[in-house]
Parts: structure tokens; sequence; C-alpha cells
């Protein structure tokens, strides 16, 4: 029984030993595997998978479906009535600036022309007599007056007379393509009845619809360039943004200038258009690297030159399901990959280099 009572008193020192063995020569071992400089010894520190990346030159270039259109179309009117007498040019037809097109019968315009030139010298006349008398004592100003209004009126008269000769030829406002033609010779036309429609080819137009979410990255100027059907491409710059969107489908209607001396490219052709836009230095990540902070702000967590975590807001430019382009971090970044949600901003960690040249 005695035996029994040594026996248990002995186990009893012998576990009391042992345990003060454990808390006095614990720490004398070193440092875990999974400690960093400055942490306690029995601190987990959590690895991420980072890789470095640096910022590469970026254009988020808009690509939309456009057709060609001529700069300028216009419907020539008659000035005059009259039988069409000569036609000079037709329909197809390139033409210059102020080149006759066209004639109207004169009938008696010229006559009337012949009339009012010599009314108006008889004026003339009249008026220097008066003016002469009137220096020397021998008119009243009253009848000086009344002789030069006759001259304006004789000159005003002229003059109607002359237009009305002028309006019979019909000259092209500006240098195109007679696109229509409704006149032939002998038909007769009234004031303001068309008869040819001119459309200016050089420059063409691009005409493209910008979404509210691109128009901002759109200037006056800018470079743009366009494909078509054929295989034949082009380019041009941006000539005109529309102030105000449609209402129905809230684009922007934006036109691109091309030179077209030739003609070639033809009104209302479909066309792949891009815009060129500002390069910017951005970086190409993964989107599952993304994450959310506490107030909501989309960005990506960076570890820091001491191995702490930072997180940092970013702009989205562009992302399709396999990589995306982000704005708003420097140059040159260790970025979590994985992990990223199980750290927080300012937490130490152990960074693992990932290999190869994926995104993750």
């Amino acid at each position: 029984m005695k035996s029994s009572k040594y026996i248990a008193a002995g186990i009893s020192v012998v576990a009391l030993i042992w345990i003060l063995t454990g808390i006095f020569f614990s720490g004398s071992g070193g440092n875990d595997k999974g400690s960093v400089a400055g942490t306690s010894s029995t601190t987990k520190v959590a690895e991420v998978r980072v890789r470095d990346i640096v910022a590469q030159p970026y254009a988020n270039d808009i690509v939309v479906t456009g057709r060609t259109n001529a700069s300028r179309t216009v419907e020539i009117k008659a000035k005059t009535k009259g039988q069409i007498q000569v036609l000079l040019k037709e329909k197809g037809a390139r033409v210059e600036e102020l080149e006759v097109i066209a004639r109207i019968e004169l009938s008696d315009r010229e006559a009337k022309v012949i009339e009012a030139k010599q009314r108006f010298v008889q004026r003339q006349i009249e008026y220097d007599a008066a003016k002469s008398l009137e220096d020397e004592g021998f008119n009243s100003k009253v009848t000086l007056t009344r002789s030069l209004a006759d001259l304006e009126t004789a000159r005003a008269e002229l003059t109607k007379a002359i237009i009305a000769q002028e309006n019979t030829n019909i000259k092209v406002p500006f240098k195109g393509l007679i696109y229509d033609q409704v006149i032939e010779v002998g038909d007769y036309v009234s004031v303001s009845d068309t008869m040819f429609t001119i459309v200016d080819m050089d420059p063409i137009e691009l005409v493209v619809f910008i979404s509210e979410r691109n128009i901002s990255n759109i200037r006056l100027g800018q470079e743009a360039s366009a494909g078509f059907y054929n295989g034949d491409t082009v380019k041009g710059n941006v000539s005109y943004i529309a102030p105000v969107a449609d209402p129905a489908t809230r684009t922007f209607r934006v036109e691109i200038s091309t030179p077209n001396p030739d003609y070639s490219i033809k009104d209302g052709l479909t066309a792949k258009v891009r815009i060129s836009t500002e390069r910017k230095k951005a970086h190409k990540i993964s989107p599952s690297v993304l994450s959310l902070n506490d107030v909501g702000q989309i960005g990506v967590k960076i570890v820091s030159t001491q191995n702490k975590v930072q997180f940092v807001p970013v702009t989205i430019l562009s992302d399709t399901s396999d990589y995306m382009w982000i704005l708003g971090l420097p140059d040159n970044i260790r970025l979590i990959t994985v992990g990223q949600d199980f750290v927080s901003h300012g937490q130490t960690v152990r960074p693992v280099v990932a290999d190869g040249d994926g995104l993750l």
C-alpha cells in the first residue's frame, strides 16, 4: 500500500518537472518557420502570392460601325423663270466652284439691261448738270436732291436688270459632283424649282454614333481610321462632335473627315471606324484580383517594400472575361494575385512571387 503511494508521488514529481521544463526552455530553439523578423515566434504570418508588374502604354481605342456621307449636299433652284436653253453638264459630271452648268433663255432680259444702262447714263448726266448749277447758285437744293433720287433709282433698276440676266446662268456653289438632275433642254422652270442636286465628296465624312461612356474621350482633331468591306482603309480626323445626344439612342453623332480627291469613296458605304484615344500608362491584371474596401471602393491589394498590405483604389479602363486594364497605381508594383481576400490593409504578410508569365 505504501509502495503505491510512493509510485504516485514519484509520477507527480516527474510530471511537474516536465511542465516546468517546457515553460522555461520553449523559447530557446530559434524562430518558427512561419515567423518574420520583428514578430513573436508564436505569431503566424499569412502567405500571399504576388506578381511584380510594370505599367504599360495603353490606348483604349473606340471601335464602332459607321457610314460614309457627303460633306455637303445642296439643291440648286431656279432664281428666275423661263425655258431651259442649254445644258452644259449633266448628272454624274464633276463640276468646279461657280461653273455654269445650264442656261435659261434670256428672253427680254438683255434688252432690259441695255435700257437700264441708258437710263442710268441719262440720270447721271442730269445729276451732274444739276450739281454744277447748284454750285454756281443757279439751282436750288430741292432740284439737286430730286435729281440725285432719280439717279439712285436708275442705279437700282440697272442692278436689278443685271441680276435678272445673270440668274439665267445656273452656277455651282462649290466643287463637287452632280448627284441628280431633274431638268432637260426645253423644260420650263419657275422661281424656286429644283434643277440639280450637287454633292461635295472631298472630303468625305465618316458618321458614327458614340455612347455616353466614351464621348468624353473624343476630341476634335483626333486621328481615326476606317476599313471597308472591300479591304480598303482610310485615315482621317474628327471634325464634328454633337453637343446634344440623340434622345432615342442616347448616343452622340461624331463626324470624321477624310480626303477623297478621286471620289473613290462613295456616299453610304458601311465602315468599321477606329478612333485613337490618348495613350495612358496602365496595368493589365486578372479580374479575380479586384477587391472592395470598407466604403465600397474598387481596388487592388499590393505589398509594400516592408511586406505590408496596401489597398489602392483603381479605375477600370476596359475589361474582358480574361483580363482588364486599370488606372491609378504606381508604375512598378507587387500585386497580390492570390490570397487578397484573406488579408487586410496594413497587415504584414509573407509574399511568394509567382512563376511564369501569367496574370496570377
